[in-house]
């Protein structure tokens, strides 16, 4: 049997066997790989802006799993204009190219979680635009900022009242980064009294994120906004399927352009 052939008769086997088996498989195949293309993604991300145009970012911003053939430059000439960015001294980027599905856990979700590793560790990206499972999977790793530390609490309640913030739990987040959770990644047994031990274990065989209405959150913090009604993403045809959210980056180090990107997209 080629190696091709293993890899494939490897995958039939993991349908339906959660999170933890899809991982082991991914650490044992491509870890040398993901290590190697991660050095190299953050190499890439750090010197090949200033060598090839030598324009420092405005704004980097990700779209995962955007739709529309035009998205990516619609959405750029269109934040230049609002924002009132000169291109030619400052680069605008809106990525369009990231898909991710850990429930497939192919190619596209693999190169997507290193890109975005890699930009983040180099300071670089300030935006993050994702349907509600992505957005929230990342939420849950601590990704976004805490919208009560770049907005006022009159605009965090107005937004509240129109049902357009989203919320992690910060219970949720204790708990995966617990000693509890890693010893259930290794041994399947959780405390089905533990209602994060039951929404992490139904996470990892479903790969569905739990959406938590606010009222059933410990320590809800708000870290999206989700964008309803955005004229912006509707006319590029980015999310046809349903409203996306867009969150900031939580070390951006461009917090006033972000702040007018997610304006530009509330539109």
């Amino acid at each position: 049997m080629s190696v091709n052939e293993e890899i494939r008769e490897q995958r039939k086997k993991l349908k339906g066997q959660g999170f933890k088996a899809h991982w082991d498989y991914f650490w044992e195949y491509y870890k040398i790989h993901t290590i190697v293309a991660l050095i190299v993604m953050i190499f890439i991300v750090t010197f090949t802006r200033d060598i090839l145009n030598n324009k420092p970012y405005a704004l980097y911003s990700m779209l995962i799993n955007a739709a529309g053939l035009e998205t990516q430059e619609k959405i750029q000439n269109g934040y230049a204009e609002y924002a009132g960015i000169d291109t030619t001294q400052e680069a605008i980027l809106a990525d369009t190219s990231a898909g991710f599905s850990l429930a497939n856990m192919d190619n596209s979700t693999v190169a997507t979680s290193e890109k975005l590793m890699a930009v983040m560790a180099s300071k670089e990206l300030d935006v993050v635009v994702a349907d509600t499972n992505t957005f929230g999977h990342y939420a849950s790793l601590e990704t976004y900022m805490d919208l009560r530390d770049v907005y006022s609490a009159d605009e965090i309640a107005s937004w509240d009242s129109q049902g357009l913030i989203f919320y992690v739990d910060q219970g949720y987040i204790d708990y995966l980064t617990s000693s509890t959770y890693t010893d259930y990644l290794t041994n399947g047994q959780y405390d089905k009294s533990n209602k994060y031990a039951v929404m992490a274990a139904k996470y990892n065989e479903t790969f569905e994120y739990p959406v938590q209405d606010k009222s059933e959150m410990d320590n809800p913090v708000p870290v999206g906004i989700i964008l309803k009604n955005s004229k912006i993403l509707t006319d590029c045809g980015a999310y046809p399927n349903e409203a996306p959210i867009v969150g900031i980056i939580i070390n951006t180090e461009r917090i006033d352009n972000a702040k007018k990107f997610l304006a530009y997209l509330m539109q």
